[in-house]
């Protein structure tokens, strides 16, 4: 709902776009979604590794005033602590080794100084609950979106990076079972290995199969990574797979029988790894890279990539 405030917030969206401007004030691996579509939120809807728990909550009218909007605070404020004292063994099981020094209410708009006595009331009465869960200087607290300016700003040019995928991973030499991926064969693997032989600089049996081994290395780690993606910023991880896709279906019509196989092989490398960096702002290259290497390997496994014969 949109009001003369210019609040453009409803709760549902509110919660959503919240949890992810968490994540890019912590880095999104810091901080844990606690859903509520089975048996409800705890009277948490996220929490640090830090000890911070963060309720988000946005009151259906845009406009109330500023009584009015404080009691709707209170309101929440009182339901929501009231869960987390009541539910002692569920967020024993949740929280395990984190203490919750401060639990906030998350809120577009807080203007009462009421809302803030109420806090250090409900403070006390967790405390006073002997949780153990909670530290002895255990807080409540009310934020709203102008103090987390920066990173809603950040937030609002590209999505948040989760802070291992935002730095350059490893790529690994071996498989799994500690196999040299330049001796890892399967009816796949051969199938990518014939299409490489048709490249000229890749004739060689000893050198093509020390390729072959750096390419199946970066296809794990591009696995990897997106692994990451699709557990902290699912959305992202689908933006990766669209553009992964968009190239696939341009391939049979991007390069002809006059491209050398070698410059077809690094075009579509660079595609992907262009377009990875552009809905993945400030990712690590070799990220990119890999991620986009992990796509040209499943392309030359199956069909859509194949060059003409060397020769």
């Amino acid at each position: 709902m949109t009001g003369v405030t210019g609040w453009i917030w409803d709760p549902d969206s509110w919660q959503e776009w919240s949890i992810r401007l968490l994540r890019q004030q912590y880095g999104a691996d810091n901080v844990v979604k606690v859903p509520d579509q089975d048996g409800g939120d705890l009277g948490i809807e996220c929490f640090t590794r830090s000890g911070i728990v963060y309720q988000c909550y946005c009151p259906e009218n845009p406009d109330l005033a500023p009584r009015a909007l404080y009691e709707n605070h209170r309101n929440k404020i009182t339901a929501d602590i009231k869960k987390f004292i009541g539910n002692k063994d569920e967020l024993i099981r949740l929280l395990r080794s984190v203490q919750i020094r401060t639990w906030i209410l998350f809120t577009p708009r807080h203007e009462s100084y009421r809302a803030v006595q109420h806090c250090a009331d409900k403070a006390a009465l967790v405390r006073a609950a002997n949780l153990p869960y909670v530290t002895p200087d255990f807080m409540v607290d009310v934020h709203e979106l102008a103090d987390y300016r920066e990173s809603a700003e950040i937030l609002n040019r590209g999505p948040v990076l989760p802070a291992p995928v935002g730095i350059p991973a490893a790529v690994p030499r071996q498989s799994a079972d500690g196999i040299d991926f330049r001796l890892v064969d399967s009816p796949l693997i051969s199938k990518m290995d014939e299409k490489l032989a048709k490249i000229p600089q890749l004739m060689n049996t000893e050198k093509r199969a020390t390729y072959r081994g750096n390419l199946l290395g970066s296809h794990l780690a591009g696995e990897g990574l997106l692994d990451r993606y699709m557990e902290s910023i699912p959305e992202v991880h689908q933006q990766i797979l669209d553009c992964i896709e968009s190239v696939e279906r341009g391939l049979l019509l991007a390069y002809g029988p006059g491209d050398l196989p070698h410059k077809v092989l690094g075009g579509v490398v660079d595609e992907v790894r262009e377009r990875v960096e552009q809905v993945v702002p400030g990712i690590a290259r070799s990220n990119a890279e890999s991620i986009a290497y992990m796509a040209v390997v499943e392309w030359l496994q199956l069909c859509p990539l194949d060059f003409e014969e060397a020769g």
